[in-house]
């Protein structure tokens, strides 16, 4: 089924753009990089890209979640059997690695780690490595029997997921890209208060929620202030909501995930968005409180 974008409300058929090395290898790994939130469904600490790892080796991107699992990403054309056994070698070298050699990793460099981590895990001690990595498999195609293979592993428990991605192409040139994320699904929790230690996707609708679903249900107004407040340096940044839910800092950059515009203002390495900003008309409440109480009007309204 072709794909269409519209503009000035002409429908303009997309291109499909088959994978080259160029493409999967360099451009999708530094999309990843760049919007982790998008194929993960949730904030990450990245590590490092292409880090050579003690076992021999380098995974295409490596990062933590805030319980301190390893979460290895593989960029890849198609993924065939023999580039998933990498994988879960990778997998291998995550279960038994440590916070000493990801600091050695650390794209900010081994000085910055451990600072940068407990800022991001909002901790006073640092959280160690929790031995239950999980690999994300990003690629346009899965063979048939790697996709058994696959399927087995993820029936038997394995924390292996795909993300199959499609990259389209206007007549200008302009790239889109279709990411089938199985994280929407797959990374769920619902306790009554989610611990800062989860790895936690808030869904609204059968997806992710979205700073535009507060904008809508008045929980945020359009154009309203939000600020973080960094207590080391003593600054505080402050930001803007437009209509598409999207986050306009006062230098005019506009940025669509709470995370990436905190951790860019600050020159962090990665910072939770949703808990850093603040809404200073509505009592100073962390975005994550607003979001929480929406979330609970939605329970009590399907109770009623």
């Amino acid at each position: 089924m072709p794909i269409f974008s519209s503009i000035d409300g002409q429908l303009r058929a997309l291109r499909r753009v088959r994978p080259g090395a160029d493409l999967y290898e360099r451009e999708i790994e530094a999309l990843i990089w760049s919007n982790i939130e998008a194929f993960y469904g949730t904030d990450l600490f990245p590590i490092a890209r292409q880090g050579a790892i003690s076992s021999g080796g380098r995974p295409d991107l490596i990062a933590l979640d805030e319980s301190g699992r390893i979460v290895v990403f593989e960029v890849k054309r198609a993924i065939d059997r023999s580039q998933l056994a990498q994988c879960l070698e990778y997998a291998g070298w995550a279960r038994g690695t440590n916070l000493d050699e990801l600091s050695a990793l650390y794209h900010r460099g081994s000085d910055s780690f451990f600072a940068d981590w407990l800022e991001f895990t909002g901790g006073s001690t640092p959280v160690i490595v929790n031995p239950a990595p999980i690999l994300v498999l990003v690629a346009q195609d899965f063979d048939a029997r790697t996709s058994d293979a696959l399927g087995f592993l993820a029936s038997s428990g394995v924390p292996v997921f795909t993300v199959p991605i499609g990259v389209y192409e206007d007549d200008k040139g302009r790239r889109m890209y279709q990411i089938d994320s199985e994280f929407e699904d797959s990374i769920v929790t619902e306790p009554e208060r989610p611990s800062r230690r989860q790895a936690t996707t808030y869904k609204f609708n059968g997806r992710r929620l979205a700073v535009s679903d507060l904008l809508d249900a008045g929980f945020l107004e359009v154009g309203e202030t939000i600020e973080y407040h960094r207590q080391k340096e003593g600054k505080v940044f402050r930001a803007s909501l437009t209509a598409e839910g999207r986050i306009l800092t006062e230098d005019g950059t506009v940025f669509d995930s709470l995370s990436r515009a905190a951790c860019t203002l600050a020159g962090i390495g990665a910072l939770p968005g949703w808990e850093v900003w603040i809404a200073p008309s509505r009592g100073g409440k962390r975005l994550m409180d607003l979001r929480d109480e929406f979330l609970a009007t939605l329970e009590q309204s399907s109770i009623d």
